[in-house]
């Protein structure tokens, strides 16, 4: 479910909006606002609810809906008034006809804000009939999880791992930092994304011979996202402590710090090892560790957790132990072991390619292989043909383990680091972004949260670490201070945050059949095109969804030029197109097109060599971005007209076209010295010294392009 929460903060910004206040609306809007507020209140704990009860699900998505329709009614009016300002009212023929426009606007912006807040009486009467007034209470102490699957992931030192296929090394390098080392009692942390494999490499290592013969006491512990602490100290008391009937009687009695002492009085002069297996924060271990003494005897406690800051919290002095993915041949052995049950465990030759591309498909990730293969071994070899064709359907349905499994790191993300993780699906599969790119389209989309004196920038990194630590955002280069400077995300995590974002209408991904049917609803719109076939042209502007207001287009090689049905789009506020979303030559903006349009991000359209953009279209336009058009002769001529425009960037571009740019002497100054913010930057972060490495920054109202 989307954050249905992180929507309503958003709405909750824009009617502050100095331009609602003026309107005599404020009575009106003050009761939305207040409703919305109320609704915040419940948000979180029915969020907990909402997968075991259908009920308060619909409720939720009722209050999603209302949010969106809210924020569409403000943004409408915002619009409106603001073309109005900026047009110094030229627009009406006189000013008392000015004066009705206003008075139509406000009229209608009154009568929107009262059938919503009509619609909020609706749902907060349902809201108690559902009960959801009490949620708070049956909320606390259980896990968003339903039962089952929490029952299925409590995990037991003693149980069996067949499957343990590619973790030698792992297991050589954990089994020395328990045995070796300082004597004092230290953390070993083992991190990684869900169903990578941690729990099966930590029984392997508690298991073995050489950690059995080292240490006196073994307890293993499961604490899972939500846990209750009195009832796992006791259940460690009644598994490892030997205690008599009259003795369990009076622990039963004691409280959580009694129980804690207990454990440690227990623990108290033991050579240990403890596992405390799937914890989830830091308060978690708060909680526990006082029932782990530390006497200077090499005692260990072992740790698996989705978040290395938990990890670093527990032993900021123990280094962290990160899995890696399965490479192909790990990958394979683990599936056949999985499938082939019987005999050597090899699977039969005519059937190895089917089998090599279904695993494939898997990514590396050994849950995934081990629930495929899982299904694999029952059926017959000759029965495997459509799976390759199902298998991302079949890893991304709801109620899969797998699924269950990777939706359980994004249900315990806190709700402003939702949003950013589901825009993340709005990538091409297997994409690497920038890191400063990702941040400017977060602070585009109003997703970064503001923070005090902090800039957009400084938050958007911290949110990004915040993803990487979570193992929910994997980090390909970073820049010699350390900071990330690119990353993606694993498939699997991506298949969920894109079904998330088309649960909650946040988000919607067409993948190779553009000419579909855009669904009804969705706010953003991705089209991918994998197949690396030119199509066409895109769907009718009637067929887009009339809330789209975000929409992000990459290898569909279109032939048509977008931009004819693109800026029909009433509500379109942000445009990408990149990795060669069109392979024309010319691309036109007419008048009055794009009328909301506010980010314009082209890049590496690898067959355009000219833009129009005609007087009064984009007038809304606030920032543009063209990044590695190699063929793009100049900027548009039209570009002067655009007056709202305040922040340009050029990067990798050819240097003819820079130059034409050059500060009162280029060809094409003109057409940008009314921008207040201009960044020119030809081959940045590029590692090839032959290559030149020329910057510009002009801000807050600058006139200078320099070129050496």
């Amino acid at each position: 479910m989307v954050a249905v929460e992180a929507v309503v903060s958003q709405l909750l910004k824009k009617l502050a909006d100095p331009l609602i206040s003026l309107y005599d609306v404020d009575d009106k809007v003050e009761l939305l606002v207040i409703q919305f507020r109320v609704m915040q209140c419940f948000l979180k704990d029915a969020d907990a609810r909402q997968e075991r009860n259908e009920g308060v699900k619909n409720w939720v998505l009722n209050v999603r809906d209302a949010a969106y329709e809210a924020e569409d009614v403000i943004d409408n009016f915002i619009y409106k008034v603001a073309r109005l300002k900026r047009t110094g009212f030229m627009g009406c023929i006189t000013r008392y006809a000015c004066i009705f426009c206003e008075l139509i606007a406000r009229y209608k912006l009154s009568s929107d804000i009262e059938r919503i807040n009509n619609k909020f009486r609706v749902i907060s009467e349902s809201r108690s009939a559902l009960r959801i007034k009490d949620i708070s209470q049956e909320a606390a102490g259980t896990s968003s999880a339903g039962p089952s699957l929490q029952e299925w992931r409590l995990t037991s030192p003693l149980s069996q791992e067949p499957d343990f296929v590619g973790f030698e090394n792992d297991l050589e390098i954990l089994v020395d930092r328990l045995t070796n080392g300082e004597l004092r009692r230290r953390v070993v942390s083992v991190v990684g994304m869900g169903g990578l494999g941690k729990t099966t490499l930590t029984k392997k290592v508690y298991n073995d011979s050489r950690v059995k013969a080292h240490f006196q006491s073994f307890a293993w512990i499961s604490v899972s996202q939500e846990f209750g602490l009195r009832d796992l100290l006791l259940d460690f008391i009644n598994c490892y402590m030997e205690l008599s009937k009259e003795e369990l009687k009076r622990v039963k009695k004691m409280n959580v710090s009694q129980l804690r002492n207990k454990i440690s009085e227990y623990l108290e002069g033991k050579k240990y090892l403890m596992v405390v297996d799937d914890i989830w924060s830091n308060e978690a271990w708060d909680a526990l560790k006082d029932a782990f003494p530390d006497v200077s005897n090499g005692s260990r406690i072992m740790l698996t957790t989705r978040n290395k800051d938990t990890a670093l919290h527990a032993d900021a002095a123990s280094r962290p132990h990160h899995l890696r993915f399965l490479n192909n041949e790990e990958s394979w052995k683990l599936f056949c072991k999985k499938v082939f049950l019987g005999g050597d465990g090899s699977c039969p030759q005519q059937f190895e390619t089917l089998g090599r591309e279904i695993v494939e498909n898997c990514y590396g990730l050994p849950l995934a292989i081990i629930v495929i293969g899982g299904l694999l071994s029952r059926k017959e070899p000759w029965e495997w043909e459509n799976v390759p064709k199902s298998i991302h359907w079949q890893l991304s349905t709801e109620k899969h383990p797998v699924y269950e499994i990777l939706s359980l790191s994004y249900k315990d993300l806190p709700y402003y680091l939702k949003s950013c993780f589901l825009y993340l699906g709005s990538f091409p599969e297997d994409y690497e972004f920038q890191t400063k790119d990702l941040i400017r389209l977060w602070t585009a989309e109003g997703l970064l949260e503001e923070r005090g004196e902090e800039t957009f920038e400084e938050v958007g990194e911290d949110y990004l670490q915040e993803l990487v630590r979570r193992s929910l955002v994997q980090v390909t280069s970073r820049r010699s201070s350390g900071r990330i400077k690119s990353c993606r995300v694993h498939d699997l995590l991506r298949d969920l945050s894109i079904a998330k974002a088309r649960e909650g209408k946040f988000l919607e991904v067409h993948r190779g059949n553009v000419n579909n049917r855009p669904a009804s609803g969705a706010r953003r719109l991705a089209i991918h095109n994998n197949d690396l076939r030119t199509l066409e042209k895109l769907p009718e502007s009637r067929e887009f969804s009339t809330y789209l207001s975000k929409l992000t287009l990459a290898l569909s090689f279109l032939d048509q030029d977008p931009m004819a049905t693109l800026e029909k789009l009433e509500n379109l506020r942000i445009l990408r197109l990149f990795g060669n979303a069109y392979w024309g030559k010319e691309m036109a903006c007419t008048a009055k097109g794009f009328p909301r349009l506010e980010f314009l991000h082209l890049e590496e359209l690898g067959q355009l060599e000219e833009w129009k953009v005609a007087k009064g279209a984009l007038p809304s336009l606030l920032r543009l971005r063209i990044f590695n058009c190699q063929f793009l002769k100049m900027l548009p001529e039209g570009l002067q007209h655009v007056t709202t425009l305040q922040k340009l960037q050029l990067q990798v571009m050819p240097v003819e076209f820079n130059k034409r740019l050059r500060k009162g002497k280029g060809e094409d100054w003109h057409k940008i010295r009314h921008i207040p913010s201009i960044n020119i930057n030809e081959w940045r972060d590029c590692d090839d010294p032959h290559l030149r490495r020329d910057e510009m920054d002009v801000e807050n109202g600058g006139t200078g392009v320099y070129f050496p």
